[in-house]
């Protein structure tokens, strides 16, 4: 993963003239998405998958918590899993699978079906350097990584929540950020508007499904 270090923060002026007010939610009703996202339980108990996106739906089985990696110290290791649709917050996974290559021993008993799982406990990892107001590439930028900046360091994956997907495009509210080192990263006043101090979210594209290293041509 890309290492990110102390946080030296450019956020544009309220004052600045900005083409993008706020980030554009989520599509109306269910959406279709085809993306790889990552797990963020901390409960021993698991993540709960569930036949619907909400509580109030059947629990179909559990997803494993996070674990320490055995092959890369200081890797906190995620189930992985295929994200096909989105709807209020809540989206349908399928493919749930722990990752091999980071850890030694056989695959934990969980739930790999279809289902739907809150996006509070999903993160992305992606390797653009630019977040948008819209799922689309032409929309106006709203966080700019700076100096070759992505958004693939633990840093991102760790304060990441999917809050919202359309295809592979995934809006993600990010924060607080916890860098080591020095890195820029303009968040413009748009993509901060309405969240909690410190937190911040942008569409993202480019998402790459393999936690251990970067994805060739994503």
């Amino acid at each position: 993963m890309a290492a990110v270090t102390s946080a030296v923060l450019i956020v544009a002026s309220a004052a600045a003239p900005l083409r993008a007010q706020t980030v554009a939610a989520p599509p109306a009703g269910e959406t279709a998405c085809a993306f790889g996202a990552f797990v963020r339980e901390t409960d021993p108990a698991g993540l709960n998958v569930r036949a619907g996106p909400g509580t109030e739906h059947k629990v179909l089985g559990t997803l494993p918590p996070m674990r320490r990696s055995s092959e890369i110290e200081s890797l906190l290791v995620r189930v992985e899993v295929e994200v096909v649709a989105g709807r209020g917050g809540w989206f349908k996974i399928r493919g749930a699978r722990d990752n091999d290559a980071l850890f030694a021993g056989p695959q934990r008993p969980m739930f790999k079906g279809e289902g739907w799982v809150s996006g509070r406990k999903l993160t992305v990892k992606s390797q653009a350097g630019v977040g948008r107001a819209q799922p689309q590439a032409n929309a106006p930028a709203v966080l700019v990584g700076h100096d070759g900046i992505a958004f693939d360091s633990d840093a991102f994956v760790a304060s990441g929540q999917l809050a919202g997907c359309s295809g592979r495009w995934a809006l993600v509210e990010y924060g607080p950020l916890d860098f080591e080192g020095d890195t820029e990263l303009e968040i413009k006043p748009a993509a901060k508007a309405g969240l909690a101090g410190g937190r911040f979210r942008a569409w993202v594209d480019r998402l790459c499904a393999l936690q251990e290293t970067s994805c060739d041509g994503a």
